[in-house]
């Protein structure tokens, strides 16, 4: 195993900070190194414990997420911000992810699917909770024009990723669920990107859905 990931929490909820704090010092593949109240103190607790993936609420009186996440990459383009928020409409997550944050979990995922995806983070992945991903690929099939194009043909292993990917589960979980190496599950994803001409997850999704590969 390597080196713990570096994790900030910025959340005005004191109890919700406390709760991350507990189930953080539980895994050894994280590690917290600080805390903030709010969006306008993030980059000088960044510049103080220089963390690797920053757990960033919504919400918050001073400065929100949006443009805390903003700062953040401003400060260190490498780190990876993971909003954490009660909202799951579609239109929260796209203003956050859009500010470049690589994932988007409500606060209802329990410790380990939050955990997973701290470390999904770290290592490229972008997370977003099953929910809110749900709603992505509503409003992507509501909002599009109905056009129907060829499919290459996907093996049986393939198509159970892709299965997979729409209940939210990371690489990780997935290799453990198939009992394949996660290299292999990285590899596959990336014939699939390549075969749909597709850039992510939620892409994934909504062209299965469209296939009839997969229904929400």
């Amino acid at each position: 195993m390597g080196e713990a990931v570096r994790v900030l929490i910025v959340d005005d909820d004191a109890l919700v900070r406390h709760a991350l704090r507990a189930f953080i010092s539980d895994d050894d593949r994280v590690v917290l190194v600080g805390e903030a109240a709010d969006g306008s103190e993030v980059v000088n607790v960044c510049e103080a414990v220089n963390p690797e993936v920053v757990l960033m609420d919504i919400k918050m009186p001073e400065v929100g997420g949006v443009e805390a996440t903003k700062r953040v990459l401003e400060w260190n383009a490498r780190c990876r911000v993971l909003a954490l928020t009660t909202f799951t409409t579609e239109w929260r997550a796209l203003e956050v992810l859009r500010a470049g944050a690589c994932g988007y979990l409500v606060k209802n995922s329990t410790p380990d699917q939050i955990i997973d995806a701290i470390v999904a983070a770290h290592a490229g992945d972008r997370v977003v909770s099953p929910e809110v991903q749900e709603r992505f690929v509503r409003a992507a099939i509501d909002a599009g024009d109905g056009s129907v194009f060829d499919a290459p043909e996907l093996s049986d292993r393939e198509r159970q990723i892709i299965e997979l990917i729409a209940t939210g589960l990371s690489n990780a979980e997935i290799a453990t669920v198939l009992h394949y190496a996660e290299g292999t599950v990285k590899a596959d994803i990336r014939r699939i990107n390549q075969l749909w001409k597709v850039e992510n997850r939620l892409q994934v999704v909504l062209r299965a859905t469209e296939l009839g590969i997969i229904s929400l």
